[in-house]
């Protein structure tokens, strides 16, 4: 269970993300009991031991390297991704350049365990050119083609 100070922890840190803050959140850390919760963005919601995240976010907030710390820094990253999902494709457009056909998924780990699905993908692919977000060609011909109908 999260405690208080912990949720106002997370809904600062999430309210920072949407907005473009940087939020810099320290929490006292019990050496051998806690450690860190860290959010990652992978290409797949499958990978393997040495694939390294596109990007990743360790809000600093300690939780307990078991089940119960696993529950908790699952349901964060959960939530910065979906706060995140509106500015989420210029951001990564920023800091990747060049993208094609990215289906950005989320991850967790905490402590010295492997990254863990977290449950969510991003709903469409992204597409970045020199930074910048373009239409992807899997949505040009999907709209190109008047034969195809929604899914």
């Amino acid at each position: 269970m999260v405690s208080i100070s912990e949720l106002i922890c997370i809904c600062y840190f999430v309210f920072g993300l949407s907005f473009g803050q940087v939020v810099q959140i320290t929490t006292p850390v019990d050496v051998g009991e806690k450690g860190n919760c860290t959010c990652g963005g992978f290409p797949s919601s499958t990978i393997d031991g040495t694939t390294e995240p596109l990007l990743s976010q360790a809000p600093g907030i300690g939780v307990k390297c078991d089940d119960s710390g696993d529950g908790i820094c699952k349901s964060l990253c959960v939530a910065l991704a979906t706060a995140a999902e509106a500015r989420g494709p210029e951001i990564l457009c920023a800091r990747l350049k060049e993208a094609n056909e990215l289906q950005l998924s989320a991850f967790y780990k905490i402590c010295d365990r492997p990254w863990t699905y977290a449950g969510i993908s991003a709903k469409g692919a992204l597409c970045c050119e020199n930074g910048n977000v373009k239409v992807c060609p899997s949505v040009e011909n999907f709209t190109a083609s008047p034969d195809k109908k929604p899914e």
